[in-house]
């Protein structure tokens, strides 16, 4: 019997099935190869659009990248596997997606175009084709952590783009390095995009898929604790997960590790989370990015930043402390442009760092400059 395969969707090499990444470049390996000729590929959908060739496989379902004519352009077409089309929840959850991410317009949140519904009945959802790599797959490609300089710059893209979605009453409650793609643009050659908001909350009174009291929502290694003890998640829940995406990138691994997911997420809600600087890989983290990790990584979801906006300015401010450069690690985010609002009583409540800068150093936040070399 011939050995399973799985693919890579950016060099196209296949490797055994045990394989879960590109050795070559770290990309996330696709299902196992597929006999024959991909039934989607060559589709024509409305729009004149052309599916021309699968690019990556995910438990909700399958990614081509295809052309537009007329327009001259590269989208990406998602399309729900046919064997999730009757589950109601899933399929509400794929449209879900689409609809979040079109609502936002933030240039850290990747572009929807489009959606529709094959002649077979499966949805799919057409968006800017983001050619890059994912956050998970930039860590695996490093040995598991990046520079200081290059997580901070993608944290803050985050935080912006959890930030404008906090602002209009969506929470993401799945952050993780999977759902971060780096992409260059302009001359930035990791401008990151957040993707699948397909189990976010919309205002206070969502009651939709995924949503009931009790339903642990995300992935176990970056689940916030109201989360795991299947609460509701507020904007700090994304805080806090966006914080032990940070963690990871600094120290090589998440603050807590298991047997399982179920230890896991027992960890998340019950022990406190270690000093960054305990873990061997991240010993020379700054104290200034370790306290904020600490303040975010609190099973109190009061302790933490508000909401992701706040996190990114108090990480701007924690960065330059380390003696990094906050502003020119930001970049284009608006996070500094709103640095005064630290000053005001309900902020300096929920962002002690924030809230402690002098005047000067806000003034000094609040420029905006090149990108980390």
């Amino acid at each position: 019997m011939a050995e399973a395969r799985r693919v890579c969707p950016t060099c196209g090499a296949a490797y055994g099935g045990e394989a879960l990444f590109c050795p070559a470049d770290g990309a996330p390996l696709g299902a196992r190869k597929p006999d024959g000729q991909d039934a989607y590929v060559g589709v024509e959908l409305p729009g004149s659009i052309r599916l021309e060739r699968l690019v990556g496989i995910g438990s909700m379902g399958r990614v081509y990248r295809a052309s537009q004519r007329g327009l001259d352009r590269a989208v990406a077409v998602k399309i729900l596997h046919k064997e999730h089309c009757r589950n109601e929840t899933l399929v509400a959850r794929f449209h879900r997606e689409a609809r979040v991410a079109a609502s936002l317009l933030h240039p850290h949140v990747i572009d929807v175009h489009a959606v529709g519904e094959l002649p077979g009945g499966e949805p799919y959802i057409v968006t800017e084709f983001l050619d890059g790599l994912s956050l998970r797959s930039a860590l695996v490609a490093n040995g598991g952590k990046i520079a200081e300089a290059r997580a901070i710059h993608v944290a803050l893209q985050v935080s912006d783009a959890l930030g404008e979605a906090h602002v209009r009453g969506v929470v993401h409650r799945d952050m993780k390095p999977e759902n971060v793609m780096l992409v260059r643009c302009g001359a930035d050659p990791e401008f990151a995009k957040v993707l699948d908001f397909g189990v976010a909350r919309v205002g206070d009174a969502d009651s939709s898929v995924a949503t009931h009291a009790g339903a642990i929502l995300g992935t176990a290694t970056y689940a916030c604790p109201e989360s795991a003890r299947g609460d509701r998640v507020g904007p700090p829940g994304d805080v806090y997960s966006l914080a032990v995406v940070l963690f990871e990138c600094l120290a090589g691994e998440p603050p807590f590790r298991g047997a399982g997911p179920v230890d896991v997420l027992i960890q998340h809600a019950q022990t406190p989370a270690p000093d960054v600087r305990s873990v061997p890989a991240g010993s020379r983290v700054p104290a200034s990015l370790a306290h904020l990790l600490a303040q975010n990584l609190s099973k109190n979801p009061s302790d933490r930043a508000p909401d992701a906006r706040v996190f990114g300015r108090a990480l701007a401010v924690a960065a330059t402390e380390a003696g990094l450069d906050g502003p020119r690690l930001a970049g284009g985010t608006t996070l500094l442009g709103a640095l005064g609002e630290a000053e005001t009583p309900e902020r300096q409540d929920a962002s002690p760092v924030t809230a402690s800068m002098p005047r000067s150093t806000l003034r000094n936040l609040g420029a905006t400059g090149g990108r980390p070399t």
